[in-house]
């Protein structure tokens, strides 16, 4: 097994046992982006990825944490296999869609056929090539706060103060900053040939048509393919949905890890259901969905 998910699976564990920090996180800054300062966070692989130039034809998912980035991965996989690509989440995180800042340039490298990968940065930090694509997933601000508060509350089993977290999200004093400046930065490029902006909401409230919509992004023998065959069609979004992601998605635990990791891996890598519901927005008090109404006027 990789040392990668060795690392991961490892401090999600001695995390959720508090072990280690006692606060949401503790951040490292690096090149003005504040990241988890966690093992599997490498300056260098952090630094090396930032200023790597993706190849032609390139797939890159972009997101800000907690908005659907692994749902969407297995969507891709799904569109650009015929229904026929359902990895581990291993093999995910470290052989097929590598999370570039926790694997660096050399997994990137030794991708073969058609090559994937994703991130959390802004636009502007990234080397961009208009010969490849670009795939963005953002969501609802509020069920962003909400899926993250559950989140950070799983993986180190207590209860984290609501009123605390929310204020760390609103001035970006949280792992990869503002979820503003994330999203306008990809916002602002929404017109791009090379760039989707894809809804979480809209695209599970019709997973088909978001579906169809993300094939003919990526090429038209995927959208042919899939408007021409019904059966394959349902067969994707079959294999998408949450229920079935959850029940089949495997993920093989190192040697000796203690029982409480095995749930903490659960949160880690399947948690893009979490604050779906509106009824989750009762967290974020009327007055503080005013105040941050007013930022999202920038949208």
């Amino acid at each position: 097994k990789s040392s990668l998910i060795s690392s991961f699976i490892t401090f999600g564990s001695n995390f959720a046992a508090g072990v280690i920090g006692t606060k949401m996180s503790r951040l490292q800054v690096i090149n003005g982006i504040p990241f988890p300062d966690v093992p599997w966070f490498k300056k260098k692989n952090i630094e090396e990825t930032m200023d790597y130039v993706p190849h032609d034809g390139d797939i890159i998912i972009a997101s800000y944490p907690k908005t659907g980035t692994t749902w969407l991965q297995y969507i891709v996989l799904q569109i650009t296999s015929k229904g026929e690509s359902f990895p581990s989440c291993n093999d995910i995180l470290d052989k097929i869609a590598p999370f570039m800042e926790m694997t660096g340039t050399a997994v990137i490298d030794n991708l073969k056929g058609l090559r994937m990968y994703n991130h959390h940065y802004p636009y502007n930090r990234v080397k961009k090539n208009p010969k490849s694509k670009y795939l963005y997933i953002y969501r609802h601000p509020e069920d962003t706060i909400v899926s993250s508060h559950h989140f950070f509350s799983d993986v180190r089993q207590e209860k984290i103060d609501f009123d605390e977290f929310f204020e760390d999200f609103l001035t970006g004093n949280i792992e990869y900053g503002s979820y503003l400046d994330n999203v306008l930065s990809y916002y602002n490029h929404k017109d791009d040939e090379n760039m989707l902006l894809i809804s979480y909401e809209k695209l599970h409230a019709n997973r088909k048509e978001g579906i169809l919509r993300i094939a003919k992004f990526l090429g038209e023998e995927y959208y042919e393919s899939l408007s021409s065959d019904e059966s394959l069609l349902d067969k994707i979004v079959k294999h998408t949905s949450f229920d079935y992601m959850k029940k089949n998605l495997s993920l093989i635990l190192p040697q000796n890890q203690p029982k409480r990791a095995q749930k903490t891996q659960k949160i880690l890598l399947i948690s893009s259901e979490k604050g779906l519901l509106a009824t989750e927005r009762t967290c974020c008090r009327q007055t503080k969905s005013d105040a941050y109404a007013k930022e999202l006027q920038k949208l």
